[in-house]
């Protein structure tokens, strides 16, 4: 971090740096001269003492008077003292001759065996002595008493050492080196007062402008700096000053013109308060002619269709009498218009609780393919009445098995394409489902409906999406329509997490499309299909329109792995039959110009293979009997539904395996308590869960349902919610306030329960919600979520089906009431069962028709309510539709309104289906 120095610091640190920088390398400088001219000093001095002294040697040597010369050295010493320590004289093989101070080594003075005696004057500078040494020269002489060297010229007698001492030189040196310290800090002190005194001298009316300029920061522009100063300084004091006085008269002035413009904004705030109070009070009153209007809808929906379910309730009751032709014609014609007035009041009533925001989703696992195939299906033969094309592609990339509410998507996918067919009269009308990608809330999923049709103009456009609305009055009076559908679709898309939009121009088509957010399921929800059969197979697709002939390509490569040959013309058709194709696929004009060569051509490919489908666009049956009369294995309509199509061209190939198990499914070691009060029901969900490998202990009521779960541990607990003694969202709370199955997941099972009984379920503690009848896939969906065990039932359905081919139907089947097939599977495919549950039924009617009789006799509205939803959830594990969906309508419409006027006709027919039922079923036989 980088620190900020002062203003003070900053002058101390300008003023005395460079005097101690200057300081230091001065002082350095003269302590070192200092010290070499006191080593110069004593060595020159000693220089003085020993070459006077060496000739004096070399004269006492040459007269060999050396008595004389030690008296002469002995009085230099004493001269010289003491600085002098010693003075020797050594011969030229550094032998001592001579010494002033005995105590003295000779070893220190005298030069190394093996150095050269020098020439001239040395010194040697050790730490507290230095040694000079001057060679002795003189003449040649007759003395062998002293070892000589005789030179060219001269000869060497010696030489002297003197010994001088340096401790009165380091002594001065140290004296030098503190006078200098002393001084340093003298002139140290002396430059800190200076500059502490310029550092006042500046920062001190600095303090002073800091301190007029935060009072002024504060709001206080009165201030003035009376303090003269000089230089720059009263430069900045009178500018200061004179900002401040400007200040202040803006001051002045601003909050003159601030008192005047908050008197203006006051008034204005109380017109603006004024305002928002009439505002506030039209808003509420809006909102309540809004919540008023939609009330309004809601009751006259209501009461409109209350009349008109007892229209079409007494029109089917004489539609059972005995009329002839005109009054056939007249009672068709009653049932359709109520029929359709009927839609048109459940599009307001949906419109209503979408405005008010009260419309409520379901969450169902549901297939996509099957909900957009169900759609084609029920649009394909008004399109076909057009003579118009139908086309549909789904993306291989969109999962199929999803959760959400299939019925809300196809009334939207309905809506767009009823307007698409009501405003094309020739072309083709088009659905592409694609997928757009997944994040943490689901998957989006994108539905375009593309038509040839009219188109829209630019101000049509604009109030599209309006309710009550169309392009144009013109076009209202013309294809007829309440203008409610796509304001609804909107409403309907919003709800489901996306929206939705539309490409159109006049005269070339429309293009709506929407986007929806789904979550995907655990399972598959969607039967298995068989394509391993077709592996390795190779077909011909014949298919002369582009759109359709890429399509069902599509369909085939996405799901299986056959060789497809496409052509397009008749002729290159008729060349490839030959070819040995395992079978061919032909998409057939059946207009009545075409039909005849239609037939034709399947008669020729059928000479050539035995395989020969065809898809058609018709729904006639005649129509398909006479394609099948003219070779082909099967007929069927167009847009290709996946399923049918692999189903139907796999059917040849398909070997069923006897041995397969009957049951693959298992959730070994996972322990189930079923309550419910129907026998028929408790037996269905045992019989299931026993095939399941599970544990299912039963209960008939909610109390018994307490006490097994006081002591025993279950997985998972299954709960019928009207049953006597105690009822199942009592014995759902009183499980989770006090058993052994505090934690334990209780699912609720019923016949029927909207949006608003389910919220009461779950807030009540169930933890999800299964309606009658029950099947496997839905049990299974459950188990799985709350157990964690996957199963898969793809084999147990393959075994099902064989099951069900291999019984014989019983002779009741064919009874108009008895729908076997969906008896079977209500029974998971079990024959026996499925007897056994009608037998139980069967044996309940008298008493059930007796209950009715008699509480609709006495208006016992809560009694009777009771008697239907136990009849009814009886009803949803036989295979009784007509009788299911009477008792599912009447129990509806009694929870709903709780009027017996409502359910009236109902009522009376299931009476009297009922009773039909009970004498017809007097003579079969159950075993």
């Amino acid at each position: 971090m980088k620190t900020q120095l002062s203003m003070r610091q900053w002058a101390f640190a300008v003023i005395l740096m460079p005097i101690i920088i200057f300081s230091v390398v001065l002082g350095s400088y003269v302590v070192y001269k200092r010290h070499v001219e006191l080593d110069d000093s004593l060595m020159e001095r000693g220089r003085f003492i020993s070459e006077p002294l060496a000739l004096l040697s070399a004269h006492s040597i040459e007269q060999k008077d050396n008595a004389f010369l030690i008296k002469a050295l002995d009085l230099a010493h004493r001269s010289a003292s003491p600085v002098v320590n010693n003075i020797s004289v050594f011969t030229p093989d550094h032998k001592s001759l001579l010494s002033t101070n005995q105590t003295r080594a000779a070893s220190e003075a005298r030069l190394p065996p093996g150095r050269v005696i020098p020439t001239h004057t040395q010194f040697e500078v050790e730490e507290d002595t230095v040694y000079v040494r001057s060679p002795i020269w003189g003449t040649d002489i007759a003395n062998d008493s002293v070892l000589m060297i005789k030179g060219e010229e001269r000869v060497l007698y010696g030489y002297i050492v003197i010994e001088l001492s340096r401790t009165k030189v380091l002594l001065e040196q140290q004296n030098a080196q503190v006078t200098l310290f002393f001084m340093f800090i003298v002139c140290l002190l002396v430059c800190v007062g200076v500059a502490f005194w310029f550092s006042n001298k500046m920062i001190t009316p600095l303090y002073i402008i800091n301190k007029a300029i935060q009072k002024i920061d504060k709001g206080e522009t009165k201030t003035k700096i009376v303090e003269e100063m000089s230089g720059e300084y009263e430069m900045l004091r009178e500018g200061i000053n004179s900002l401040c006085k400007k200040l202040h008269v803006a001051n002045e002035l601003a909050e003159h013109n601030i008192s005047e413009h908050t008197q203006e904004l006051q008034q204005t705030v109380e017109q603006l308060e004024e305002q928002n109070i009439e505002l506030s009070i039209a808003r509420k009153d809006a909102q309540t002619a809004n919540d008023v209007k939609s009330q309004f809808l809601a009751n006259m929906s209501h009461e409109l269709r209350t009349p008109l379910n007892g229209v079409l309730g007494f029109t089917r009751q004489l539609k059972k009498t005995r009329l002839n032709s005109n009054q056939t014609d007249f009672l068709e014609t009653i049932d359709s218009s109520a029929k359709n007035l009927l839609r048109i009041i459940n599009d307001i009533l949906d419109f209503s609780k979408l405005d008010a925001g009260k419309m409520e989703l379901e969450t169902l696992p549901f297939s996509l393919r099957d909900t957009v195939n169900e759609v084609m299906t029920l649009m394909a033969p008004n399109v076909f009445d057009k003579n118009l094309d139908i086309h549909l592609r789904i993306d291989s990339r969109v999962p199929d098995a999803l959760r959400g509410d299939p019925d809300r998507i196809k009334q939207v996918l309905i809506n767009l394409m009823g307007n698409a067919l009501k405003f094309t009269n020739e072309g083709f009308i088009r659905i592409d489902v694609k997928y757009l990608g997944s994040d943490p809330q689901g998957h989006k999923i994108k539905f375009i409906v593309a038509d040839t049709g009219i188109g829209i103009d630019e101000i049509g456009k604009k109030r599209l999406f309006a309710a009550f609305g169309q392009a144009d009055s013109s076009v209202t009076r013309k294809y007829g329509g309440t203008g409610l559908g796509l304001s609804i679709c909107k409403k309907l898309v919003e709800v489901m997490g996306g929206d939705i939009g539309f490409s159109s121009k006049e005269g070339h088509g429309s293009t709506f499309h929407f986007s929806i957010q789904v979550k995907e399921n655990n399972l598959p929800v969607a039967q298995s299909l068989p394509v391993d059969d077709l592996v390795g197979r190779q077909a011909l697709l014949f298919d002369q329109n582009e759109q359709s002939n890429e399509d069902i390509l599509t369909v085939l490569k996405d799901y299986t792995s056959l060789e497809v040959k496409s052509v397009f013309t008749e002729d290159a058709f008729l060349t490839e039959i030959s070819k040995g194709y395992d079978f061919i696929l032909m998409n057939c004009d059946v207009s009545p110009n075409t039909l005849g060569r239609a037939k034709q051509l399947i008669s020729e490919a059928k000479a050539q293979c035995q395989l020969v489908y065809v898809l058609i666009n018709s729904i006639s049956p005649n129509l398909k009997e006479a394609l099948l009369g003219s070779g082909a294995k099967a007929a069927l309509s167009l847009p290709v539904n996946h399923a049918k199509l692999i189903k139907t061209i796999a059917e040849p190939y398909r070997v069923l395996d006897q041995n397969e198990a009957v049951n693959t499914v298992s959730f070994k070691g996972v322990k189930v308590l079923a309550v419910d009060d129907n026998d028929a029901n408790v037996k269905l969900l045992s019989t299931l869960l026993d095939d399941m490998a599970i544990t299912a202990d039963t209960a008939q009521n909610g109390r018994e349902a307490v006490e097994m779960a006081k002591k025993h541990t279950y997985d998972l607990i299954f709960m019928d919610i009207q049953m006597p003694v105690m009822d199942g969202i009592t014995a759902c709370k009183v499980i989770k306030e006090d058993s052994l199955n505090e934690s334990t997941p209780i699912i609720s099972v019923t016949a029927h329960a909207g949006p608003d009984e389910q919220k009461r379920f779950q807030e009540a503690g169930f933890a999800d919600y299964l309606s009658k009848p029950i099947d496997e896939e839905m049990l299974n969906q459950v188990l799985v979520e709350f157990t964690g065990i996957h199963c898969d039932l793809a084999n147990n359905k393959s075994a099902s089906s064989s099951t069900q081919r291999s019984e014989q139907e019983p002779e009741y089947a064919k009874y108009h009431h008895v729908d076997w097939a969906m008896a079977l599977e209500r029974a998971a495919g079990k024959h026996d069962l499925a007897v056994q549950m009608l037998s139980m039924l069967v044996k309940s009617i008298p008493s059930t028709l007796e209950q009715l009789e008699m509480y609709v006799e006495e208006q016992n509205v809560d009694e009777l309510t009771k008697v239907i939803h136990k009849f009814h959830g009886a009803c949803c594990y036989t295979g009784v539709p007509k009788i299911r969906a009477l008792a599912e309508q009447i129990e509806i419409g009694l929870k709903a309104e709780h009027d017996l006027e409502m359910v009236e006709p109902e009522l009376f027919e299931l009476i009297d289906e009922l009773s039909k039922f009970k004498e017809q079923a007097k003579t079969w036989t159950f075993n």
